[in-house]
């Protein structure tokens, strides 16, 4: 018996042991008053005061708080502490969903970073995490939440707060005295966070085109380590269904590193990973090459960090050109990547598909956008071989994101824009009057552009930019690739427009930004013909059956030269170059819907529309 009454004592004890004395408020008969704090680093360490509220208003109407002195020869990082393990201190206890957001109350008389760390017996302990006032010479709740040092080792049996009041970046940022107070630390229950439930789509790229360090569709590369000694997170390998997944949470940076097996990503073109984080505001990642003598700190080190904003609870795809890595100037000993991450100590990220790769080898043009065929009275060109160009300044501005280059094609001139964000292309010393034209035609081949923005602008009267005066429209149409696709917009459908004679600009812009290509020729604007198309269209052709379902015939009394069908958006579908009076057509492939038949007979272009059922 009496050894069941001992072993209940002593499950008694532990419970009382494993508990938390919070509240720490500082009033007697509370927490925090009767403590035994140890002022730390702060040259000759003046002891915590417990004085009265220096204003005792709200937020914070306590009569007590605590009062901590930095001194300026104090280390940056001077603060004060509980007894570790001591009664009446903060007890020992475990962080839980429960217990890991903390609240406490400051009071500054400059805005600067107030830390909050959790340390053990065996003087291990939790990163602190740092937040910064907003506010001075009044009372100030932050928050700091430990959810994510949930599990950790550090996490449990912790004896001991340390708090850090006035943490600057470095001794020589502190001056003079400072004075701060603090009050009503507090423990709440911690908020749940998101978690991936799905993984990652798997790249697709050929595997000669790729050198993975991470993911499932290719075979890795050796990584010496995905967390280094001197990382600050915790990783967890882990699956989502049969997909491994790379979890770092309480997460400030971590180094991954390669320095055994350094990586040659001299051939290659683009750093890619895909993350998914339920609190990651900014993510920073870092490429680290040790240069020719593959050590790092050798004089030949080179490195390059970029930041993205990821999307939150759901997967990020991030590619990033190493061309733009513009601090990386040699890329054959990649040795080292580092994340960072705000919030900084408990940011929790998912990582996978983690590789280098080469571009795909994209298409190009072989033959020329057709001639257009317009009468030289009907059109104002800008750039076409077909008629002669009115001046432009620039087929590319300063402020463009892109790389233009003039080219042919036979002895077509093209202009070719790669890396294409957007660019402009200006007229301001030569405005065109376009107030006659009904129509803004160009011709666009791409290889990639999923979605291709064109904006016309007219600087007004003033003919200045932002003169008050400026009118714009824009348009959006979604190319045909690998093809040549005639545009044509009705001016008269341009609503912005409202002023037409000064046109001083043209903007295009392309999806996907940064990579799209795109080439461009017949930049144009035109009037109708004179005559009417109708009547040209009884007299020498004839379309049937109209609908139609799988085939086209055309029949003309004089030889066709060549025939073009557009579909609703302009984008040219089929081209045929019969050289005779009837031609017999199959468009069975073509999607129902409205059909522009272009006929070119005798030079002369002839049109008639139709329906594909």
């Amino acid at each position: 018996m009496k050894k069941i009454i001992t072993t209940s004592l002593f499950i008694l004890i532990a419970s009382i042991g494993f508990s938390q004395n919070a509240p720490i408020n500082f009033e007697p008969g509370g927490q925090g008053a009767a403590w035994t704090w140890t002022i730390f680093e702060n040259a000759s360490n003046p002891t915590l005061q417990i004085v009265s509220n220096p204003s005792a208003s709200a937020p914070n109407t306590s009569s007590n708080v605590a009062k901590f002195t930095a001194l300026p020869s104090g280390k940056p990082w001077a603060g004060c502490e509980s007894a570790k393990g001591a009664t009446p201190d903060i007890g020992t206890f475990t962080l839980t969903a429960s217990n890991a957001i903390v609240k406490m109350m400051v009071y500054k008389s400059k805005i600067s970073d107030v830390g909050i760390k959790f340390a053990k017996n065996d003087n291990s302990a939790i990163q602190e995490i740092k937040v910064a006032n907003t506010k001075i010479n009044e009372w100030e709740e932050l928050t700091f939440d430990f959810t994510s040092k949930i599990g950790t080792p550090e996490a449990s049996n912790i004896t001991q707060i340390v708090v850090f009041l006035d943490f600057y970046a470095g001794a020589a940022d502190r001056t003079d005295t400072t004075v701060s107070y603090f009050d009503n630390i507090t423990f709440n229950a911690g908020s749940t966070l998101a978690e991936p439930t799905v993984s990652a789509m798997a790249p697709t790229k050929p595997a000669a085109d790729v050198i993975s360090l991470f993911s499932g569709a290719y075979n890795n590369v050796l990584v010496d380590t995905w967390r280094t000694s001197w990382s600050n997170g915790t990783l967890t390998d882990m699956k989502i269904g049969s997909d491994s997944v790379k979890k770092y949470s309480a997460l400030d940076f971590v180094g991954i590193e390669t320095i055994a097996n350094q990586i040659n990503i001299s051939a290659m073109d683009m750093f890619e990973f895909d993350v998914w984080t339920p609190n990651s505001t900014s993510l920073r990642f870092k490429l680290v090459d040790f240069g020719a003598n593959g050590t790092f700190g050798g004089g030949d080190d080179k490195e390059h960090e970029t930041t993205v904003t990821p999307t939150i609870n759901g997967w990020f795809h991030v590619a990033v050109p190493i061309a733009n890595m513009t601090g990386l100037t040699t890329k054959s000993n990649i040795a080292q990547i580092i994340f960072a991450s705000a919030p900084a100590g408990t940011s929790v990220v998912y990582l996978d598909n983690i590789i280098f790769s080469k571009a795909p080898v994209l298409a190009e043009p072989t033959v020329a956008a057709p001639t257009p065929t317009k009468p030289a009275a009907d059109v104002i060109s800008l750039f076409s071989n077909a008629y002669t160009n009115v001046t432009v300044d620039t087929w590319r501005t300063s402020w463009s994101a892109a790389t233009l280059t003039e080219m042919k094609i036979g002895t077509d001139d093209i202009k070719k824009y790669t890396a294409l964000d957007f660019v402009g292309v200006e007229m301001v010393a030569n405005q065109i009057n376009i107030t006659a034209m009904d129509s803004f035609e160009f011709d666009v081949w791409t290889p990639n552009s999923t979605s291709l923005r064109f904006k016309l602008v007219d600087f007004g009267a003033d003919g200045a930019f932002g003169g008050g005066d400026d009118k714009e429209h824009e348009t959006t149409v979604t190319p045909t690739l690998n093809g040549w696709n005639h545009v044509s917009a009705a001016i008269s459908g341009m609503s912005g427009l409202t002023t037409k004679a000064n046109i001083a600009q043209l903007v295009f812009a392309s999806a996907p930004a940064g990579t799209s290509i795109i080439y461009v020729d017949n930049v144009l604007f035109s009037k109708k013909p004179a005559t009417g198309i109708a009547s040209i269209e009884k007299e020498v052709m004839g379309v049937y059956p109209n609908p139609a379902s799988n085939s086209l015939t055309i029949h003309t009394t004089k030889e066709i030269q060549s025939v073009v069908i557009y579909n609703a958006l302009g984008q040219v579908v089929l081209t045929a170059s019969p050289n005779t009076n009837d031609v017999n057509l199959d468009i069975a492939s073509l999607t129902n819907g409205f059909y522009t038949v272009k006929a070119t007979i005798n030079g002369v272009a002839t049109f008639k529309k139709i329906i594909k059922e």
